[in-house]
């Protein structure tokens, strides 16, 4: 028999509220109940299951089936949970082909909801904890307690005792369960700072260095700091600029999946932290709140669109952000964009004369309102004519790009056009077109293959494998296959234009060519495998 793992989420009492208002709270468009489902039940804690841990849950617990695919194993670990007193479990997606919803409502007496694939465990959690914590809403409300409630949702996700600090290792918020900590933590905790000694080991050790320049969570033992719990601290960066760190106190290192969990929650705590720097100005902060509900879509977008004075017709999301490592140690960073975002909100102003906007973590976003004989293509030509307009006239060329997203007829749709914009900046971002500006429109191939990209990634699943054996041939034997190889896709097999790209006789490139079929890793005369290798090729690029 399967345990539970422990995720216990009681460290800070919650109110319940009933799932209908739960959903409501949280949104629809990322979680959602089946048809038919009891939406009565009450409650009030979210937590993580992974197999082979024992827990206590109970019947107010939302819990979360992280890692758990499969309608089969889907339905005996509702089953596990509900003799447990669980009522409601999460799952990725749909549970799986052929489950109609009347099934699902109905697995073992536990109500299955269904969470958007485009959202992280980590983000979910949050959502929750925040719908759980403040009636009615689950935006984020821009204050220490969100922080506080914010450190409680990853500390139940990671199942330990969070402390998130600023950049100076002075203590902004922190969750419950500190009891559970060693001397140290608790010393952290009281003093609302890390004490000097153990500050002075993290330094002379390189372990802040080391927390600044990695992406990734960094894992710290106890036997280097003197105590009893290790360390698993993640830098909170908001575009280039360092805002602090978030520390976890555990026993061992995390699972990949809750190592996973700390960097996404890291994300989200930037935005909080630009947030609260920000409160103080009460004309930003409600910019800031329209335009993230416009930039959100649906509903939302609707009453924010009447607030804003958009108007009824055609609008657009131009995203404004900074190429990746560019400035990255530049302590003004996100500064520098906050002021290049003004300047555009005055250019916008002069060119279109209705729109919103105002930077979300580390980017500006532009909600622009259009003239009614703007729609399609044309209106996305001009959106980028004037942003590289705007670039000229700052001198921002370089590090600033803007992404132009499609023209949504709907304030509803607004939501998919910032996705589009974003998707524009991620593709300027890999240099794999020249410019600083460009419309999805136009780039929307590239940025589905990098979606599939990064998504397989994600799963630890490769979508490179053929590239990878020929780039290692390549590396160990000294050989030229992999540029070989595209060379003669990009030129459709003819050997002559082939060469030719390559600087290279004919003979020379037909001989490297023969060598890579000997190979034999795969077969270059099937019209499929060679679609399959040009598509591996793009992506590669796009990385």
């Amino acid at each position: 028999m399967e345990t539970v793992e422990r995720a216990k989420s009681h460290a800070v009492p919650q109110r319940t509220v009933s799932l209908s208002e739960l959903l409501e709270g949280v949104g629809a468009s990322i979680l959602a109940a089946p048809r038919g489902a009891d939406l009565s039940h009450e409650v009030g804690s979210v937590a993580i299951y992974e197999p082979g841990v024992e827990s206590e849950l109970g019947p107010a617990s939302v819990v979360l089936l992280v890692g758990v695919e499969g309608r089969v194993k889907m339905a005996s670990t509702a089953s596990l949970l509900r003799g447990s007193g669980v009522q409601v479990v999460v799952i990725r997606g749909r549970p799986g082909q052929g489950a109609d919803d009347g099934e699902v409502a109905s697995w073992s007496g536990v109500t299955v909801l269904s969470a958007s694939r485009g959202v992280s465990w980590a983000d979910l959690t949050g959502l929750i904890q925040r719908a759980l914590s403040v009636p009615g809403s689950s935006r984020p409300v821009g204050s220490d307690g969100d922080l506080f409630t914010f450190a409680n949702a990853v500390s139940a996700l990671l199942d330990a005792p969070i402390t998130i600090e600023d950049r100076n290792s002075h203590v902004i918020a922190f969750s419950g369960r500190q009891d559970e900590g060693d001397d140290s933590r608790i010393a952290t905790v009281l003093e609302r700072q890390v004490p000097d000694q153990y500050r002075r080991l993290i330094e002379e050790a390189g372990i802040f260095d080391k927390i600044y320049r990695s992406s990734e969570p960094v894992w710290i033992s106890g036997a280097s700091l003197g105590t009893r719990l290790d360390r698993v601290a993640v830098a909170i960066r908001a575009g280039d600029e360092y805002l602090g760190s978030m520390w976890a106190a555990v026993d061992g290192n995390l699972t990949l999946a809750r190592t996973r969990a700390l960097a996404d929650s890291a994300q989200l705590v930037a935005v909080r932290m630009i947030e609260l720097r920000t409160a103080a100005d009460p004309v930003k902060r409600r910019q800031s709140e329209l335009l993230a509900d416009l930039v959100e879509g649906g509903s939302a977008a609707v009453s924010a669109t009447e607030r804003a004075g958009l108007g009824s017709g055609s609008a657009m999301v131009i995203a404004l952000g900074r190429r990746s490592g560019l400035h990255r140690d530049r302590p003004d960073g996100t500064a520098h964009l906050g002021r290049l975002v003004d300047a555009f909100a005055v250019h916008l102003g002069a060119v279109y004369g209705q729109s919103v906007v105002a930077m979300i973590n580390g980017i500006g976003y532009a909600v622009v309102a259009l003239p009614s004989r703007s729609h399609g293509a044309d209106a996305d030509a001009d959106a980028a004519r004037i942003s590289s307009d705007f670039l000229d006239r700052v001198g921002a060329h370089g590090d600033t790009i803007l992404g132009v997203g499609r023209v949504m007829s709907r304030p509803e749709d607004l939501g998919r056009s910032r996705r589009d914009a974003d998707h524009a900046l991620d593709i300027l971002r890999t240099r794999r077109i020249d410019g600083c500006v460009t419309t999805f429109r136009s780039v929307y191939v590239d940025a589905l293959l990098l979606q599939v990209s990064r998504e397989s990634a994600a799963e630890g699943f490769s979508l490179l494998g053929p590239l990878t054996a020929i780039a290692r041939h390549d590396e160990e034997h000294s050989t030229v296959y992999l540029s070989t190889l595209e060379a003669w896709l990009s030129a459709f097999g003819d050997i002559g234009e082939a060469s030719a790209s390559l600087h290279v006789h004919p003979n020379t490139f037909r001989y490297r060519l023969s060598k890579l079929r000997s190979l034999q890793l795969f077969d270059l005369d099937d019209a499929d495998t060679r679609f399959r290798l040009m598509v591996h090729l793009r992506i590669r690029h796009l990385q």
